[in-house]
């Protein structure tokens, strides 16, 4: 894949400035073969997860910062692959996309991410364009607060964390590294026979 980097900023929640990576990346590139679709998470978003008093505001943007963000960046990169028969695209969904019951705006947003992949995968198999979702349960990020996760639960931070360890068979909490070695292999040409899957590193979450 080569040594250079560009490092580019963009709010996932603007539709113009969501679409600037793959723009960045195509003007100094020239091509765009690989698109991971990472943005996500409801810990800015916070508010009632009551469906009889949950705020507009925090659904909608859940909404776009989940979903919609991958469908901007998504369209804008599809031409350049369908010109060049070739592409991987790679969604990162979640253990609550294959669960029922908590967080209804960011489960909604999770379920349909993998609508949107399955539909994708299916318009776009002609053009040798692959596209698959890889779902992590919980992992060690720095978008996961044990305090605050704790405190809503009435615990401590550390029995937060065994809580939610204990929601898979092998009762940890994984670390982001263990996603890797399936990313890399999703979004090479070795995968070409892998598209429209939705494919769990978890753990074993909630089995």
């Amino acid at each position: 894949m080569g040594t250079r980097g560009l490092a580019v900023i963009a709010d996932a929640l603007d539709r113009e400035q969501s679409k600037e990576p793959v723009r960045r990346a195509l003007a100094e590139f020239g091509s765009c073969d690989i698109l991971v679709n990472n943005v996500g998470g409801g810990a800015p978003l916070r508010g009632s997860q009551d469906p009889f008093t949950h705020d507009d505001d925090v659904f909608e943007a859940n909404l776009a910062l989940n979903l919609t963000s991958a469908y901007w960046t998504t369209r804008e990169a599809l031409p350049h692959m369908r010109e060049s028969g070739y592409g991987r695209i790679l969604t990162i969904g979640s253990g609550y996309a294959k669960r029922s019951g908590g967080a209804l705006a960011y489960s909604t947003a999770k379920h349909g991410l993998i609508g949107f992949t399955r539909a994708l995968a299916h318009d776009t198999a002609a053009y040798g364009i692959t596209v698959n979702c890889l779902c992590p349960g919980w992992t060690n990020t720095a978008l996961v607060d044990w305090e605050a996760m704790g405190k809503a639960a009435g615990m401590s931070a550390e029995e937060a964390h065994a809580w939610r360890a204990s929601e898979n068979l092998q009762n940890r909490v994984l670390e982001p590294e263990e996603l890797g070695p399936m990313a890399a292999l999703l979004a090479s040409p070795e995968s070409a026979g892998i598209t429209g899957q939705v494919i769990s590193v978890d753990g074993g979450y909630k089995v």
